[in-house]
């Protein structure tokens, strides 16, 4: 109805129980019937770089999903930021809404959260997709943990990929200048997580020279995250293919880790920075040890040894005595290692694992990877 569509999205209210709608049994697994988890896009960004701005482009695009929107942000922006969201010509296309309670997902709220997520998916109305936008100081790795391996979601929602909001102006200051700022490392952190990078604001880099500049800001970004792509844009507009249903900790879709493991460009970068944030590869063309593989991961991720901080690691395994190839996949200290599908004839069996995060040493990864070789 028109007035349905003008009204303004519904708020959930997420201490008040929802109750599933009745003609919709939930199986073992979780989520009901037929039904997929619902994917979740966390967008997160530096102050000011644009995450509302993204979100309205997404829930006005012509799309036809039903997309919910989470918001965190702290005290009076929450109204702020609703308020600018709901504006949209034709009625936006977001069905449900969450606020959260004051106070950062990443360490206050997080029963809130999932309890809002639980609440969203059990509505009579299937949802498409769910998207987090998250304060500009969140660090998005403890979100990764709620979403990604969180027993209390029972599969009914799965992350589906880390978006980073970067300001193509700023940024450059924010990485070198604010060294001393105490919200500095969110600035590397973000970049080190994100699955996809949007660079945005390129419209307001000086002209003269500002193919050089972008260029090089992207050669930056990718000094801190190989992984990752990176995706210019004027006011958040980007095209919703590269940025929804990314599916980027799915186990069974393999595909684009293995395209991004086999391409010819090295994805080992340099120390650029201080404080040794970068990206590093590691190969192996032996087999290896499933479980020797299993203790190497948690004595790095887990025991931090030789003072390695790991931030986020994908990679493709060759296990002895098996003709699958494994992924693995690991945020801090939560890591997976799945296989996806047989080994292709002709096809290289190698071990390549990628590895983001601060302080790495190749000689010491690649040399204690040694003990897993059989």
């Amino acid at each position: 109805m028109e007035d349905d569509e003008e009204a303004p999205p519904l708020a959930v209210e997420i201490d008040q129980p929802t109750e599933p709608y009745p003609q919709q049994q939930s199986n073992s697994s979780g989520h009901k019937d037929g039904d997929a988890p619902v994917g979740v896009t966390v967008i997160t960004g530096y102050l000011g770089a644009g995450k509302s701005t993204l979100v309205n482009h997404i829930i006005n695009s012509q799309h036809g999903k039903r997309i919910a929107v989470i918001l965190n942000e702290f005290g009076e922006e929450i109204g702020v930021e609703r308020a600018m969201i709901n504006e949209g010509d034709g009625g936006a296309l977001v069905e449900e809404w969450v606020e959260l309670a004051n106070g950062c997902i990443c360490c206050t709220v997080k029963h809130s959260l999932v309890q809002a997520l639980e609440q969203l998916v059990q509505r009579k109305e299937r949802l498409d997709h769910i998207l987090l936008e998250t304060t500009g100081l969140a660090n998005p790795a403890p979100l990764a943990s709620v979403l990604w391996l969180d027993d209390q979601l029972e599969s009914s929602v799965k992350l589906d990929s880390i978006i980073t909001v970067v300001d193509a102006k700023n940024l450059r200051f924010q990485l070198s200048e604010n060294q001393s700022s105490s919200s500095f490392p969110e600035a590397y952190l973000q970049i080190a997580f994100a699955d996809v990078i949007i660079l945005n604001k390129v419209d307001l880099v000086s002209p003269e020279g500002s193919a050089d500049f972008l260029e090089e800001l992207e050669k930056e970004i990718h000094s801190i995250n190989s992984l990752a792509s990176v995706l210019r844009s004027v006011r958040g507009q980007v095209d919703l293919s590269n940025i929804l249903d990314c599916r980027a900790y799915d186990a069974t879709h393999a595909t684009h880790l293995e395209s991004l493991l086999v391409e010819t460009r090295a994805l080992s970068t340099q120390d650029l920075h201080d404080n040794g944030v970068r990206t590093l590869c590691i190969c192996e063309p032996r087999q290896v040890d499933l479980e020797k593989v299993r203790l190497w991961l948690e004595e790095i991720l887990w025991e931090k040894k030789h003072g390695m901080d790991v931030y986020r690691c994908k990679g493709v395994l060759s296990i002895h005595n098996s003709n699958q190839l494994h992924t693995l996949q690991a945020v801090r200290e939560i890591y997976e290692i799945v296989p996806t599908r047989d080994w292709k004839k002709q096809e290289n069996q190698m071990n390549k694992i990628v590895f983001i995060g601060h302080n790495l040493n190749e000689n010491v990864l690649t040399e204690s990877f040694q003990a897993c070789v059989m």
